[in-house]
């Protein structure tokens, strides 16, 4: 072949796609039938991903709802119903795990007594912490027990799966299964697979949230160029939607003023404005504080009630309220304590965007502090916490009035969870839709000045963090209540999706779901722990009820893993668990994990600063251009003359 440098263009390329053709003949000739297999099922490969991918994505649950809301309603009310389905999926998740380790052992395998780490004959303790009897509604018709039953969690149902106190323990005796092993585990492992599940969501919208930095000055650029969603084509979000670009504009105009007007502010103004911040934070310190006594007073009531009612002789409705007290006052407190939230913050001189992240903030610390508040009011009344040599505690461990305290627990979680769906579907059919009739089917004034109730896209994602929350605390004291969570958000999706499509109308203020992911997850994020918090203590410290459960002859829930270990691993195996949960092991730990800490913190920084330089880019790019169109037109000018 000739030297490709000594032929002219034309030649050169001739002979370049001779030389190529001539190698994939030879190639041809040399590929085996394996080889020519191989090849053929490599090009096949991609294809059969995309067609398996395309089958998946179709049979994605409320796929079409969720493109009918995005298309109406834009990507920001379309976050809280993808929060719905991953809610949704989050409780779906544990119902196949407990019954495969839990529910199918339990119910068709012969099973054996378990061998318990300790035994109680002191004949006291049989009287006064085991004589455990079913509570039954007395006073009350078939129907009313039947009603109570159900809205309760007592009688038929307290009996059932459904709570703690019907699970025994026991070994299946042919596999040498422990339940109790399994039923911590279970419940556990599953509470560790939503920590990684949540913490990963929380570390990706972190990544996106940082592209909305607020160091990136082009908020003009960035809203007129890249503020408008091509999701939207219903005329009204569409309208709504120019109107919403539009206010954002003047609030960054507003801000950029307030910021000057606050640069021109005397020392007299300056510390008048400071007093009053002061004094609203206490005003809203006061009535967060006269909040959470009310809760603690209603969980007193409550529980007063229930250890009476065996021998009461009260209505059928006063016993239903007093059952349902602490989750009325709690749901009171979270739906009026916002609004008050709302109005005190206008007079603190903040920018509309503080004013609603502190509102919102306000507001999560609010639910998750109330249900704290609710959870020490329990404990008090249990565990008797800070004051533990009272008589009731002293010889149980716990209080002798909860026999089975742990499905008295259950219970109070399955009410609130019961009567948050319940006043979710009642403000829809009592509230919300009455109020869209009045505005349209009638001419008075009042009804249209209260006009049509608002989606408001924050307060919803709220609430399903809040309820998620108490499905997390209370799996352990009710196991089942995951699946009754995943009908409860299976109702209220299209509840919700009703109420949005034909009773509420969208909020004027647009939510920029981009911008507030990061938000929302890492609440969710705090609700994960503020139910691991108590339920990790609970099960390492306390003692279990020794009347019911799966745990009743254990000192403590987590003695059953070292008593296991112990006696169900080699020797050697035992040696390596011990080892790692010593003292030994705790130091090479932390040195790794601080190492860990110092790379990736490292890398932020170089990610920062690249990030910052590629900014930086951007601008003098812009500069540039601007300069060389001066520049051209200077050149062009005379020549237009």
């Amino acid at each position: 072949m000739p030297c490709l440098l000594c032929l002219s263009g034309k030649e050169r390329t001739t002979e370049q796609l001779g030389a190529i053709r001539k190698k994939q003949r030879l190639e041809g000739r040399q590929v085996s039938g394996s080889e020519s297999w191989t090849r053929s099922r490599q090009l096949s490969h991609p294809k059969l991903s995309q067609e398996t991918l395309n089958l998946l994505s179709a049979c994605q649950l409320w796929k079409k709802s969720l493109h009918e809301i995005e298309g109406c309603f834009g990507s920001g009310i379309l976050s809280y119903f993808i929060l719905l389905r991953f809610l949704f999926f989050l409780s779906l998740g544990f119902v196949p795990l407990f019954a495969g380790f839990v529910f199918v052992p339990i119910s068709f395998f012969t099973r054996t007594p378990d061998v318990p780490a300790v035994k109680t004959p002191n004949q006291t303790l049989d009287v006064n912490c085991k004589n455990f009897s079913y509570q039954t509604q007395g006073g009350a018709t078939p129907t009313e027990k039947l009603f109570l039953d159900i809205f309760t969690g007592e009688g038929i149902l307290e009996t059932s799966f459904l709570f703690y106190g019907h699970y025994t323990s026991m070994d299946i005796m042919s596999l040498g299964y422990s339940i109790c092993l399994a039923y911590l585990l279970t419940i556990l492992g599953y509470l560790s697979l939503c920590f990684l599940w949540v913490g990963r969501r929380v570390v990706q919208s972190r990544i996106q949230s940082q592209w909305h930095s607020k160091y990136y000055v082009m908020a003009f650029s960035s809203r007129i160029f890249a503020g408008w969603d091509f999701c939207v084509f219903d005329l009204d979000a569409v309208s709504l939607k120019q109107h919403s670009i539009s206010n954002c504009l003047k609030m960054e105009l507003q801000e950029v003023s307030r910021q000057q007007q606050k640069l021109q502010q005397s020392r007299r103004e300056k510390a008048l404005l400071s007093l009053t911040r002061l004094l609203l934070n206490l005003l809203i310190l006061a009535l967060t504080a006269a909040a959470f006594y009310c809760i603690y007073l209603a969980t007193e009531v409550s529980q007063d009630f229930e250890q009476q009612q065996g021998s009461s002789t009260e209505t059928f409705s006063r016993r239903l309220v007093t059952q349902y007290f602490p989750p009325i006052i709690i749901s009171v407190v979270n739906f009026f304590l916002p609004y008050v939230f709302g109005a005190l913050v206008r007079y603190e001189a903040y920018s509309p965007s503080v004013e609603i992240n502190l509102t919102l903030l306000r507001s999560v610390l609010l639910k998750l502090a109330g249900l704290g508040m609710f959870l020490f009011s329990l404990g008090q009344k249990v565990f008797c916490i800070g004051n533990r040599e009272d008589s009731d505690c002293l010889m149980c461990g716990y209080n002798k009035l909860y026999q089975c305290w742990e499905t008295s627990i259950g219970q109070e979680m399955y009410k609130m969870t019961v009567f948050n769906f319940l006043s979710t579907i009642g403000v829809t059919l009592l509230v919300s839709l009455p109020r869209r009739l009045m505005v349209d089917h009638t001419s008075w004034k009042l009804a249209h000045w209260i006009g049509k109730e608002e989606f408001l896209v924050p307060q919803n994602i709220l609430d399903a963090v809040y309820e998620q929350t108490i499905i997390w605390i209370g799996m352990f004291y009710s196991p089942l209540l995951p699946l009754l969570n995943v009908v409860f958000i299976f109702i209220t999706f299209y509840v919700k999706k009703y109420t949005l499509c034909h009773i509420c109308k969208p909020s004027k203020r647009m939510f920029r779901a981009s911008s507030s992911k990061f938000f929302f997850h890492f609440v969710l994020f705090l609700g994960l722990m503020m139910a691991l918090y108590p339920l990790m203590y609970t099960i390492a410290n306390f003692r279990p009820s020794r009347a019911c459960g799966l745990f009743a002859d254990y000192a403590t829930v987590w003695q059953v893993v070292p008593e296991a270990i112990s006696t169900r691993l080699p020797a050697n195996a035992q040696l390596l668990l011990n080892y790692i949960g010593s003292e030994a092991f705790a130091f090479p730990l932390l040195t790794l994990l601080c190492l860990v800490i110092i790379v990736y913190i490292s890398q932020i920084r170089k990610n920062t600063e690249t990030i910052e330089q590629l900014k930086d880019l951007i601008v003098m790019q812009v500069w540039d251009k601007s300069y060389l169109e001066e520049e051209l037109s200077k050149v062009l000018k005379p020549s237009g003359e």
